[in-house]
């Protein structure tokens, strides 16, 4: 069990997605308020090949050619990634990053997942370019990309470029900072809640295991297993990643 909230929650029994309803408009109809609701169907139908891997935008990935991950599973990013490479499947959650995506149109290279807001926003009314994160925990863009390879199925969960403050106190890295629709962040404020939010999904899922790789791993990559005992989260190097990405 874990405790998220105070609530004590069991860990997540994985089965197919097919969709979920979401709230859409809340309207005022004879002095009541009336939620509207609307059923979203799932219509990317993922099915889970080989390992999946999570690319995020720290720069301890910067030099690794991201095109060979392919060969071995599929791959999941978030935000700019696509300027330089699709993934099987990106994430966006924020809403100048996600206008910019959907101007390049990235939902026609990959499914292009966000949130319910930014999904009925393109175009309203529907028929929708984007895709709904399913059950969206409303979290990290991120953790959201690695808990949806959750919900497609994958049992190996790898993570490439999850830095965050590795290179100073207080500092976000990220190899898109500073670029069009990329504004100051602060760094502790986005580690403390992606640990937090890493934690709690290891112990949901306690039949996936996360592997981090990262060459000169920070202090605190080595902390992932704080607070639970189930042993299915770990750091490797570049050099031990090699034998995953190996043919057999």
């Amino acid at each position: 069990m874990v405790r998220i909230g105070g609530k004590i929650i069991e860990p997540i029994v994985w089965q197919p997605y097919k969709g979920e309803t979401v709230n859409t408009n809340l309207i005022i109809r004879n002095g009541q308020k009336i939620q509207e609701t609307e059923y979203m169907e799932d219509r990317v139908k993922a099915v889970p090949r080989g390992n999946a891997y999570i690319i995020g935008n720290g720069p301890s990935r910067k030099g690794f050619d991201l095109t060979r991950l392919k060969d071995t599973g599929q791959t999941y990013g978030c935000n700019a990634l696509y300027r330089d490479f699709i993934p099987d499947f990106i994430f966006s959650i924020d809403s100048p990053i996600t206008l910019e995506m959907v101007k390049d149109k990235v939902y026609e290279k990959c499914p292009h997942y966000s949130t319910s807001l930014e999904v009925h926003r393109y175009p309203k009314g529907g028929p929708y370019n984007l895709h709904l994160i399913p059950n969206n925990p409303h979290w990290i863009c991120g953790n959201q990309a690695i808990w949806t390879a959750g919900i497609h199925g994958h049992k190996e969960i790898y993570l490439l470029g999850f830095d965050f403050r590795e290179f100073g106190k207080d500092q976000l890295n990220n190899m898109y900072q500073d670029t069009e629709n990329y504004g100051p962040r602060h760094g502790d404020a986005v580690f403390d809640g992606w640990l937090k939010q890493f934690r709690d999904m290891i112990k949901m899922r306690p039949y996936v295991n996360y592997t981090v790789v990262h060459d000169d791993p920070p202090f605190y990559l080595n902390h992932l297993q704080t607070g639970t005992d189930l042993g299915n989260s770990k750091v490797i190097s570049y050099e031990e990643f090699e034998k995953v990405l190996a043919p057999s």
